[in-house]
């Protein structure tokens, strides 16, 4: 009777090893991010959208993180970006607008085209909400269009200068409800306007903010408010204070997470931060949080590396951050092709890097940014690795 249980429990582990191989082989991501109109072409002409879906098809590529929020523009006409800048009409709000002067289709619609060909496919289509919190890659000017109409929402760090990450990303303030507010709407839009939108996604602006931030009137007056009088401290890094601001954050994500759940049960709700614990030392994000609270369908931490053994060494410290706060957190590690017109890229890096994902038991990989996929070295390493049309993880 021993020797019968015994013999059953390892056919069931045997099975069950089976089953989890076999489902882990039949679906994975196989995903790219399209930017701003001004780095890509694919939606400036109909011609241009389907023969960007037909090369992902060729490629059995089966997801498109499209930006949808940059630049204090909107990859569609927003009444949301609207109502919140001094912009003057819808057409002002759009990030195509210069781009599609003769587009021709029967949607006359870019974006529409975009997912209705995808979705013939079965590729999956997310909004990417590339800028977040971010103003601008410089100091936000006063006659930005956001900061015209909304002067109190600028991030002021330790010093009383504008928030800034690097001196190069200044940033809106992310602990003020009314920015936060701003962009669940905007979200809520885009997912109103797209309905059978598979996904959107904040990445390392969304949720974020410098971690010298914080000392604007309104953020030190909550503080206050929270803490018997007592102004924030001076030391940005003070345990406390760096907690404080975390959980606005968190809880930022929490929302954003009930939100989009609440307008299409559907929609996937991913993030794109960098690897953690650099991540929070710089922008405040704690994206194990994200993972354990349950707000985060996918993660797509951007492990950009150069080298073989540097791209392993952060996709297990993504892993171990990750498995520890969700066991179940579907995870796809961001790897990067090209910084603007450049790549650094090689196809037998490539080509490593892949394998140290199968070796390490993920299935899928999202690239930055498409305008690589139009190289032959890429296309014959996709080829190769990619054999066969799998399908999108859906939770």
């Amino acid at each position: 009777m021993k020797k019968k249980l015994v013999l059953l429990v390892l056919l069931l582990a045997v099975t069950v090893q089976f089953v989890f191989s076999a489902n882990h082989e039949s679906q994975g991501i196989r995903g790219v991010w399209v930017p701003s109109p001004r780095f890509t072409a694919v939606l400036h002409t109909y011609q241009g959208v389907k023969d960007f879906v037909k090369q992902l098809d060729d490629l059995n590529m089966n997801a498109i993180f499209l930006v949808s929020y940059a630049e204090t523009k909107t990859i569609y006409k927003s009444e949301v970006l609207l109502g919140n800048s001094s912009y003057k009409s819808l057409e002002d709000t759009y990030m195509l607008q210069k781009y599609i002067s003769g587009y021709q289709s029967s949607t006359m619609d870019p974006v529409r085209d975009l997912i209705d060909e995808a979705h013939k496919r079965n590729i999956k289509v997310f909004f990417w909400f590339e800028y977040g919190f971010m103003g601008e890659g410089r100091p936000i000017a006063a006659d930005n269009p956001i900061l015209s109409k909304n002067p109190h929402w600028l991030g002021v760090d330790n010093e009383g200068n504008p928030a800034n990450y690097n001196k190069h990303d200044y940033y809106f303030n992310a602990y003020n409800p009314a920015v936060q507010n701003f962009l669940i709407e905007l979200v809520k839009e885009a997912l109103t306007k797209y309905p059978d939108l598979d996904g959107v996604q904040g990445d390392d602006r969304m949720p974020a903010m410098p971690r010298n931030s914080g000392y604007d009137v309104y953020t030190t007056t909550v503080y206050q408010t929270e803490h018997q009088g007592m102004l924030p401290p001076k030391d940005y890094n003070d345990a406390g204070w760096v907690r404080w601001r975390l959980d606005k954050l968190n809880q930022f994500a929490l929302r954003l997470y009930r939100e989009v759940k609440s307008v299409s049960k559907k929609a996937m709700v991913s993030f794109a931060p960098n690897p953690y614990p650099w991540c929070e030392e710089m922008l405040m994000q704690e994206w194990p949080e994200w993972c354990k609270l349950g707000t985060c369908d996918l993660l797509a931490v951007q492990c950009y590396r150069y080298s073989e053994e540097a791209y392993e060494a952060t996709v297990r410290e993504v892993l171990k951050h990750a498995q520890k706060a969700n066991p179940d957190q579907l995870f796809a590690p961001g790897m990067i092709l090209m910084e603007g017109s450049s790549s650094k890229m090689t196809p037998e890096l490539l080509i490593r890097q892949i394998e140290t994902n199968r070796r390490l038991g993920l299935n899928g990989e999202i690239y930055f940014y498409n305008k690589a996929l139009n190289n032959p070295d890429v296309q014959r390493v996709l080829k190769k690795v990619y054999k066969k049309k799998i399908e999108f993880p859906v939770k």
